[in-house]
């Protein structure tokens, strides 16, 4: 939870508001949240470990309260900005160098993405949705991508050797830790260490340098053809790989 009151308000007061008679309220409203009595039993379903069919059908009822083609619930989008703030710390830290109000900025972001959810059709694994929304729109609004012009742009590494990101110690001084994290899930899953080397080292210069598809191929001892197939094959398998990734995540 949020221990400073100028993040998103006290949590203390908001919880005994929540006690006072809004949880009751919404329990009439959201058949997710009928049994819970408390806040605190509230919060206990939404902590580390707990069981996450049941988790996210109480993050997903608060959404609904939440959002604008809901029920535009202030309090259940405070509660959820408390509830998320663990993902708020996590994203502030791996973009601190964004901004300096990196905090602030996330927060704003989260809330936002909270207020447009589209819970109809996205009612599962509502964190991990959250945060890939947020971070999506935090990196939109300070460091926009542009394929014509990727000097203006997110890159992955500030000396182009893609390579060091697969590498442990790579991890403490790269910015794009979800990347990486994603990645190094692939490799324990199977997927072959040097085909991702592969595959990010043509995406790390295809738009800038051309003919540097073949360059990558020579250097990792390899046909132009073999490049493309193998890149074709680590695609696939991260395609595959994601939405066991985002519900470990979540």
């Amino acid at each position: 939870m949020f221990n400073d009151p100028t993040i998103v308000g006290s949590w203390p007061t908001l919880a005994a508001r929540l006690d006072g008679g809004v949880l009751a309220r919404w329990a009439s409203a959201e058949p997710d949240l009928a049994l819970l009595t408390t806040v605190s039993d509230l919060v206990a379903l939404c902590s580390d470990g707990a069981e996450y069919e049941r988790s996210n059908g109480v993050l997903a009822a608060l959404v609904r309260l939440a959002a604008v083609d809901g029920r535009h619930d202030e309090d259940a989008l405070l509660l959820l900005l408390h509830l998320l703030s663990g993902l708020v710390w996590t994203m502030a830290g791996q973009l601190r160098d964004l901004s300096p109000d990196i905090v602030a900025v996330v927060v704003g972001e989260l809330a936002c993405q909270i207020r447009r959810y589209p819970w109809q059709r996205r009612p599962h694994a509502v964190a991990a949705n959250l945060r890939a929304d947020t971070r999506r729109g935090v990196l939109a609004e300070l460091r926009p991508r542009s394929r014509r012009h990727p000097n203006r742009g997110e890159v992955l590494t500030a000396d182009g050797d893609v390579t060091r990101l697969l590498a442990r110690q790579a991890l403490d001084e790269t910015e794009d830790v979800d990347l990486l994290d994603l990645l190094e899930w692939a490799v324990r899953s199977g997927v072959d260490a040097t085909d991702i080397a592969m595959l990010l080292a043509t995406e790390a210069h295809r738009d800038r340098q051309p003919g540097s598809d073949w360059m990558v191929a020579d250097e990792y001892g390899v046909s132009a053809r073999t490049l493309y197939r193998r890149r074709t094959r680590t695609l696939a398998a991260l395609r595959g790989l994601a939405a066991d990734y985002l519900a470990a995540v979540a």
